[in-house]
């Protein structure tokens, strides 16, 4: 559409100008005609001032010459066509590893939709902060796990348990002879840490929640990388 009214106001420009060059030629003529008249008669000022006049309509036909034929190029220059809109899937795989835009492109929900675009974001930056190479088998199942994609795996203990009975009574048996361990912080609702107390920010619950963490769990594994040096204050 845009195309179609560009072309029809080239062609109405067009127009114009073989109109005004018409206008142009005719004027040229008349003077010719006078410039004769008055060489005749021996008004040579006048002759002079017919020349003169001549001399401007040459370089104005000589202008709108060459705006027709530029103007011709232009209208049989082929219609380019415009280039769809990139796909926001394709921008995203573009900055990325080839193995990790192959998981993007395999998973493009994950960057059209803003909430979970947000917990691939959130699950990245905890799979780095726990030691997790990226684009490793290892990344990428913490990745998938952390966005409920994958369930997450029992422990070891258990699933031996569940295959010997034997060694469910003394994992029972463990348990209650074992101590509960302490917590190792207390989460509060603003955004620094002070003492034992760990305060998250906004942004850090909703990261929490879409991951389907606990805001214990979350400030348990933020402490864990602070202590290590993996996590930004």
């Amino acid at each position: 559409m845009a195309r179609k009214a560009e072309s029809q106001v080239q062609d109405s420009n067009l127009s114009l100008i073989n109109s005004a060059i018409q206008t142009i030629k005719s004027n040229t003529d008349n003077l010719k005609a006078r410039y004769k008249a008055a060489l005749a008669s021996g008004d040579y000022d006048k002759a002079a001032d017919l020349q003169e006049a001549m001399s401007v309509n040459a370089a104005k036909m000589l202008q709108l010459e060459n705006g027709k034929s530029a103007l011709e190029t232009k209208l049989k220059q082929p219609v380019q066509q415009v280039a769809p809109p990139s796909d926001p899937v394709e921008q995203v795989a573009s900055q990325l590893s080839p193995r990790s835009a192959a998981w993007v492109r395999a998973h493009p929900e994950c960057v059209r939709d803003q909430k979970l675009y947000a917990k691939m974001i959130g699950a990245h930056n905890f799979a780095v902060a726990d030691g997790y190479v990226p684009d490793s088998d290892a990344y990428f199942d913490f990745i998938e796990t952390s966005m409920g994609m994958k369930s997450r795996r029992e422990p070891a203990e258990s699933v031996e348990a569940a295959e010997n009975p034997q060694a469910q009574a003394a994992t029972v048996t463990k348990q209650r002879s074992s101590p509960a361990a302490a917590p190792t912080s207390k989460v509060a609702s603003s955004g620094t840490r002070s003492g034992n107390v760990v305060r998250l920010t906004a942004q850090e619950r909703e990261i929490a929640e879409m991951m389907k963490m606990t805001p214990e769990e979350y400030a348990k594994n933020k402490v864990l990388a602070q202590k290590e040096g993996r996590f930004d204050r």
